[in-house]
This record gives C-alpha cells, structure tokens and sequence, in this order.
C-alpha cells in the first residue's frame, strides 16, 4: 500500500496532519529577502527558498546572481543568470557571502540554538520517567529556565481544577506531544540554516583558492 501526503514542507505537514519527517526532501526555509530582488526576478516567491540539504534553491541563485551584478550589466548577461550559470567568481562569493550573513542573522535571532533544542527534545522524552510532572519541571527549568518559567504549556499541563485524573493525563499527553513537534520543528528549521551557512562557507572556501 503506498500512502502519499504530497510534496509538503515540515510546516506543512504539522499543520495538516499533525507529524514531521525528520529528512523531508521537500522541506524548503525561507530567508528574507529585499524587495529589489523580487522585481529584478521573474521567479516566483515560493520558489526562492532553500533545500532540505542547505543548498540554496536553483531559482534562488539565479534571482541572487542578477541582483548582485551591476545593474548596467543585467541586461547583457542576464541571460547567463535565468540559465543557472555562475557569472563570475566574484559574483559567486559576493552571493554566497550574502546568503551565509542573512542565515547566520536568522539562528542569532532566535532564543535557542541548535544544541539546546537536541537537548530540550532529549529531556521531553525523559518526562515519562517522573511520576511527579513538577519535578520534571524542577530539572529542565535549571537548564532552560527561559524556556520554562511562563510556558502556558506546563501550566495546562498541570490539569484543570475538577479533571479527573485520566483526563488530566490525557490532556497532559496531548500538549506535551504538540510541545514536542513543535521543538522538533523549530530544530529542524534551524538544522537547515546551518547546513546552508556550512555549504556557502565551502563554496567560498573553494573559489577563494582557485
């Protein structure tokens, strides 16, 4: 039997189905990108995005490519752009470099890093070892203590006054699985960034030497 979601991204999938694949092939993230860049490209916004695997997206490139060329060059070689080829190889490392700052700007905005979402995934499975939630909560909130003092999560999860006890498990359960996806997800993003930082530092690198 095959069973086909179709060609969702992480956030897609979340929304819809309520999982996550941990190598989506189609997962895609999106970085920022000036207005200019848009009305330079023919390419759809949708389609400017970068993969699974941190390589930036062939549309991408060539809407970067031309931005980054002088503008009264465009015209004479924008051609060499919609094709997907390098214009030169400062123009590569200019686009690369852009690419990586922008990346790097996305994870120093966020309130956690990689390592701390593997770890913050890792304690939320070891929640089913405590009998007693609150002194689970004790221990991850000496490591993450941002990430646990007002979580609305935590307190709901502490059940409603008249629950019985099944179904305050039932309801602790539930938003501690959605807790979960939602770390996951957000780790899953960050992973690509880095990959994407990681595959434009190699780039350059290797240009730089050429």
């Amino acid at each position: 039997v095959l069973l086909s979601y179709g060609t969702y991204t992480n956030l897609e999938l979340l929304e819809y189905y309520g999982f996550l694949l941990e190598d989506n092939p189609n997962e895609k993230v999106f970085i920022p990108l000036d207005l200019d860049m848009h009305s330079l490209s023919c390419w759809p916004k949708e389609s400017l995005y970068i993969h699974q695997n941190g390589r930036p997206s062939f549309a991408l490139m060539c809407a970067l490519r031309l931005w980054a060329t002088p503008p009264q060059q465009r015209k004479s070689i924008g051609h060499l752009a919609y094709s997907g080829c390098p214009i030169s190889k400062g123009n590569e490392i200019y686009v690369m470099k852009w690419i990586g700052k922008k990346c790097d700007a996305l994870l120093k905005e966020m309130p956690t890093s990689v390592e701390e979402d593997k770890s913050l995934v890792h304690l939320i499975d070891k929640m089913v070892e405590y009998e007693n939630l609150g002194e689970w909560v004790k221990e991850a909130s000496a490591v993450f203590g941002g990430e646990f003092g007002n979580n609305n999560i935590l307190k709901a999860a502490y059940g409603v006054e008249g629950d019985n006890e099944l179904t305050s498990l039932v309801r602790t359960k539930m938003l501690i699985d959605r807790w979960k996806l939602a770390v996951q997800w957000r780790l899953m993003y960050k992973t690509v960034v880095a990959r994407c930082i990681s595959y434009c530092t190699d780039i350059i690198n290797s240009l730089s030497t050429q």
